[in-house]
């Protein structure tokens, strides 16, 4: 499936590009756009800090430029199921998940360079953790 509601922005302090975020479906776009939407598919903290999230991650240039397992968006890398995917945190075990899109760089061994990727496409909110 493509990669729907991409738009570009532009850091009104800096006038640099900021992060192009895109949704795998037009659901996600909806729980991720519509405090409404977020609502009925989250925890009501959840829905309350989804769209600040967003925010806070489209602001940056590039995955590169966000810290690392750093408080308020822990941004980490998933494995098993959700390997070549990014996490950060909304709230407790809520996460937004989103993969590298658009043109970026890999080393030899598949390692993603960060500063390469200025494009994300959102492909998961919500709990993934397993509890079994």
């Amino acid at each position: 499936m493509g990669i729907e509601g991409l738009t570009p922005r532009v850091n009104g302090h800096c006038g640099r590009h900021e992060m192009l975020i895109g949704y795998s479906s037009r659901e996600l776009q909806k729980i991720c756009t519509s405090e409404k939407a977020a609502r009925k598919a989250l925890s009501q903290d959840a829905a309350a800090r989804i769209l600040r999230r967003l925010e806070d991650l489209a602001a940056f240039s590039s995955l590169a430029e966000i810290p690392f397992r750093a408080p308020p968006l822990d941004l980490h890398p998933l494995s098993e199921d959700r390997a070549g995917e990014f996490a950060i945190k909304i709230h407790r075990l809520d996460r937004i998940c989103f993969r590298p899109a658009g043109d970026f760089t890999s080393d030899q061994t598949g390692n993603i360079d960060l500063s390469t990727v200025t494009e994300i496409e959102i492909v998961f909110v919500g709990n993934y953790h397993n509890y079994g």
